[in-house]
């Protein structure tokens, strides 16, 4: 069945006034073939968008509910396609920024955002069935396609300004949550009930493991908001702080590549890690580590991580514990006491495999074998001299 007819243009007498003319009738009857497709025509967008952009489906949006919206703007375009229209009506600008704004606190990017309506545009389009169009029927399509673009992109034009104004206000929010937390923490005379419940507004646990990051840089009103949206796209979640002249991080169940990346982009050239630490009175022992890996970096770029620099940190302020770093391999040095006397006689013997074989009585390829071992087990390298120092210490605790 063929849409429209093969005649080319009518001939038909000019309409009297109040009738409606011969465009308005073809739009009329194309919006009305859409409306027939619709629930079709939803499901083939809904699908684009779930394939083409991972971030709808990263952020644990519900299949069916994005159909719903794809359906919801599908029926305002086709009724600006009836209306042979270009402008949103309020409420279409309404529903639009109330969309964006959603879509913010989700954590979708507004450049996903933005291309998805595109997507799904392309997928309707395609979805139609062009080979059927004839006539008349034919121009009125192509026209209507050109419109519902530029209706479209007075569309996206609201749903980026609710989307960026959603931005601001939760970064607002968190920024002075975050910076409540930090004085909390920098401070330690806070309940520790006022301090779980600034965490929980935070979403994060205040019994679990906290890391924190902080790098000189200055404040420039945006830096910090722009590494906190960036980091809403990761598993995990952060507090970001601008506070002194240094942004100041703290990160729970984040990845630590995407988090040195983030700082990286935003132009954090000297990073200062802390070890990952258990609860609340961890995040403040954490914020300490980086703040006196910070200070053994001594202004030298780079991402100076405190299990890597601690012997230098403990010389600035002996007050601060490293006693995480012992845990995994105290406990492997009382477990396997062999490999304990491997580590302690290498030391002990110049780093020499040769004589400190000799000394236990082994053959070099085995005590090899042990210090490999311990190796795997502890993620410590004798080989390395932080690795031999700490390896060194950690069996002396045990």
């Amino acid at each position: 069945m063929h849409i429209g007819t093969d005649e080319g243009p009518s001939r038909e007498r000019e309409p009297s006034e109040g009738e409606p003319s011969r465009q308005e009738t073809s739009a009329a009857e194309l919006a009305e073939v859409l409306r027939e497709r619709l629930d079709r025509l939803a499901d083939g967008a809904t699908a684009a968008v779930l394939e083409q952009l991972p971030s709808f489906s990263d952020c644990g949006q519900d299949r069916a509910e994005l159909t719903a919206t794809v359906r919801q703007f599908l029926r305002a375009g086709i009724d600006a396609v009836a209306e042979s229209r270009t402008a949103t009506t309020p409420a279409e600008t309404e529903f639009a920024r109330i969309y964006g704004a959603r879509r913010a606190v989700q954590g979708i990017p507004s450049e996903e955002l933005t291309l998805s309506f595109y997507v799904a545009l392309r997928a309707v389009w395609i979805g139609f069935p062009w080979s059927s169009a004839r006539g008349d029927f034919l121009t009125t399509l192509v026209g209507a396609m050109e419109r519902s673009m530029l209706w479209l992109q007075n569309v996206v034009a609201a749903v980026g300004a609710g989307h960026q104004q959603a931005l601001v206000g939760t970064w607002l929010d968190v920024s002075v949550l975050g910076q409540q937390l930090l004085n909390f923490l920098e401070d330690g005379s806070a309940p520790d009930a006022d301090v779980r419940t600034v965490l929980d507004r935070l979403d994060m646990d205040s019994a679990g493991r906290f890391q924190a990051w902080v790098a000189p840089l200055p404040d420039d009103g945006t830096t910090g908001r722009l590494l906190h949206t960036r980091l809403q796209q990761q598993p995990g979640r952060c507090a970001v702080v601008h506070t002194h002249g240094h942004l100041v991080l703290l990160s729970q169940d984040t990845e630590a590549v995407a988090v040195e990346n983030a700082l990286s982009e935003a132009g954090a050239a000297i990073v200062g890690v802390g070890l990952s630490r258990q609860g609340a009175a961890g995040a403040r022992r954490s914020l300490a580590d980086a703040r006196g890996a910070l200070r053994a970096a001594r202004h030298r770029p780079g991402v100076h991580r405190y299990a890597d620099v601690w012997l230098f940190a403990l010389a600035q302020d002996p007050a601060a514990g490293a006693e995480p770093l012992f845990e995994t391999a105290r406990a492997t040095a009382r477990a396997q006491p062999h490999l304990a006397d491997a580590v302690r006689t290498f030391a002990d013997h110049g780093f020499s495999i040769a004589a400190a074989a000799r000394a236990l009585h082994l053959h070099a390829n085995t005590l090899t074998y042990r210090l490999e071992r311990w190796r795997e087990l502890t993620g410590l390298d004798c080989r390395d001299y932080m690795g031999l120092v700490t390896s060194r210490t950690a069996v002396e605790l045990a």
